[in-house]
């Protein structure tokens, strides 16, 4: 049966990644994009939202359902991350982070996951994108990006506990620092130093991520629910 996958932030680096890695005569991508368009070819269909803009997302919801039921989604999208001391930090940049991170997410899974949940048939499953932020003492000077993320965390329990009956698994992974350009607006000093620091003496790339996500999507986390899977290198622990 052909899988039919709505990855949100498909044209990150790591959506991009991941895209490569699942494409296949079995499956269907509805790829999420703003900012970096994503070319249209078989078995890919890009849509675009502004996941800040609330009449936009709504509108993309409807999109999404008019192509079909999504029965895995993979939430990577999130507002660029900067160096902002809380005291320096104003609404409208802190609110930004919880618009797309959070807001948007929350419309989405609104109106499919209790469709989804009554299907019987197919495998469903949701992966969310939360970070090494979550598990200790989180990174100084971004307590926005933090928020939303712990937020996000909170958001994935509590669907677990309402559909787990369904049979859906809904899982996050929380990795450390990743070189793509999710980074553009930090101190390229800030990015070498935490690689200095890691236990490896390098901080993760796309490669190292993705084959998790792919597994959450599979039938190999059959068994596993409401899981936040540190992908760390060791960081953190």
């Amino acid at each position: 049966m052909k899988d039919r996958i709505l990855i949100i932030g498909a044209s990150s680096d790591l959506g991009r990644e991941l895209i490569e890695k699942i494409k296949n005569e079995n499956t269907e991508i509805i790829a999420h994009f703003y900012r970096k368009p994503i070319e249209k070819e078989n078995g890919i269909l890009p849509l675009c939202c502004d996941l800040s803009d609330i009449v936009e997302v709504e509108k993309f919801i409807g999109q999404v359902l008019d192509i079909g039921l999504p029965n895995k989604m993979v939430f990577l999208a999130a507002e660029r991350v900067k160096n902002i001391r809380f005291k320096d930090l104003n609404w409208n940049d802190f609110s930004l982070h919880l618009h797309i991170g959070l807001r948007a997410y929350f419309l989405i899974l609104q109106a499919i996951l209790p469709k989804l949940s009554k299907d019987k048939e197919k495998s469903k499953k949701v992966v969310f994108m939360l970070s090494s932020c979550v598990l200790n003492m989180p990174p100084l000077a971004m307590s926005a990006y933090v928020s939303a993320k712990y937020a996000l965390l909170g958001l994935m329990k509590s669907l677990v506990s309402e559909y787990r009956n369904a049979n859906i698994q809904i899982n996050a992974i929380s990795p450390s620092m990743i070189e793509t350009s999710f980074l553009e607006h930090i101190d390229p000093k800030i990015v070498e130093l935490n690689a200095y620091n890691h236990p490896l003496k390098r901080n993760a790339i796309p490669q190292d991520i993705v084959p998790w996500i792919e597994m959450l999507l599979s039938e190999k986390s059959d068994y596993l629910n409401g899981v936040n899977l540190p992908i760390t290198g060791g960081e953190n622990f």
